[in-house]
């Protein structure tokens, strides 16, 4: 059988000139030195690392699993605000079908240009309080699904990564006027257990997240993944509020600080269109107001907060950004937080519909809101 880590291609460290692979080099003269570097063509850890500087592991990719563009505003936030240095590569020609999903190219006058390859990439990132944590990004492969988990299984063992979470999203018949909802799950149950606004018992199609879960389950590597729930009819356009979610959740579990204040603006502004088209259609008002039934209805009463203990009260919206800041700064690890879903409800949307819906000029979206008795659908989980 090949070697499951023939697939990755190790970048040595920058030397400071090539802005190519990092906003900002770790490996440069002005920041801290890089946790893992390559050494014949393998990445390792320093001999200085000790126990309490264990790595986590976040990852993220589009496919599947990725209702509000989750995955690309994850990228853009994290290896966009924060310094980070590009580690490895994934082989994609050993795991791209080109023709089922063709990439893009730019044909200006008389010549092609940037073609846009897909790509799966392992950076290491430091968070805004410097703290090293790998992020693995990219696009979900089409093919060779257990030679790559068994590749990252490979790196959690050799890199002695203490915590790996996933992150994705699911378009689901919720009003965007609720808070963003969310499915836990995973070995950690600490981080897990009372966070779910809904956790059905289903058969469902896998998308590699989900294997990679499972596969690290088995390895008893410890693991959690969040899946965020979207509103259907706007979970085909840039939806920044998944985001926000998502990055309070990981970050919670991972006791690291991650940009979210461009992401909220984001919502704010998207919020406000969305809001305005759907008041100058009686049939999507409608749709939506069913919605919040039926939300209203299945609505988990009580929900756990990473944020907050057992005695002390749920942060609302305004607070909630500011919780996440204080609890990563002064955290007893001993000490588990209670959690809690997002619960700012300034949602952002590109109101494109996963099912063609919506866009930013013309809501669209069918008055087809499910009746009363009907649950959100699965969120493949």
């Amino acid at each position: 059988m090949k070697d499951p880590l023939d697939l990755l291609h190790v970048h040595p460290a920058a030397d400071g000139s090539d802005e190519s692979d990092s906003f900002v080099n770790l490996g440069s003269q002005n920041t801290p030195e890089s946790t893992v570097s390559a050494e014949a063509g393998a990445l390792v850890l320093r001999e200085d690392q000790g126990p309490a500087e264990r790595l986590s592991l976040l990852v993220s990719w589009s496919g599947h699993t990725d209702a509000g563009s989750l995955s690309e505003q994850l990228s853009d936030s994290l290896l966009g605000t924060l310094p980070h240095h590009r580690l490895a590569s994934f082989d994609v020609d050993e795991l791209f079908d080109y023709r089922s999903r063709r990439p893009q190219i730019t044909f200006t006058d008389n010549q092609f240009s940037d073609f846009k390859s897909p790509s799966l990439e392992l950076y290491e990132v430091r968070d805004a309080l410097g703290q090293p944590f790998l992020f693995l990004a990219g696009d979900e492969p089409d093919y060779q699904w257990d030679r790559v988990s068994s590749a990252v299984l490979q790196l959690v063992e050799r890199l002695n990564v203490k915590l790996v979470v996933l992150v994705d999203a699911l378009g689901l018949p919720t009003p965007h006027t609720r808070p963003i909802g969310v499915t836990a799950h995973g070995n950690r149950p600490d981080l897990i257990e009372g966070i779910s606004t809904w956790g059905p018992t289903a058969q469902i199609e896998a998308g590699l997240s989900q294997f990679l879960e499972l596969r690290l389950t088995q390895a008893q590597r410890e693991v959690v993944g969040y899946t965020l729930h979207v509103p259907h009819y706007l979970a085909a356009g840039k939806f920044p509020h998944v985001a926000v979610a998502a990055l309070e959740y990981a970050g919670a579990a991972l006791e690291l600080m991650l940009p979210t204040e461009e992401l909220r603006e984001a919502s704010r502004v998207v919020d406000q269109d969305v809001s305005r088209q759907v008041q100058q259609n009686s049939e999507i008002q409608g749709m939506v107001e069913r919605l919040e039934r039926n939300f209203d209805e299945y609505a988990t009463p009580q929900q756990r907060s990473l944020l907050v203990k057992d005695d002390e009260a749920v942060p609302d919206a305004e607070e909630l950004g500011a919780a996440v800041e204080a609890y990563l700064r002064h955290h007893d690890p001993a000490e588990d937080a209670v959690p809690e879903a997002p619960a700012d409800r300034e949602i952002a949307a590109d109101p494109e519909s996963e099912t063609g819906h919506t866009s930013q000029e013309d809501t669209g979206v069918e008055d087809d809101a499910p009746s009363k008795d009907e649950h959100p659908t699965d969120p493949e989980r």
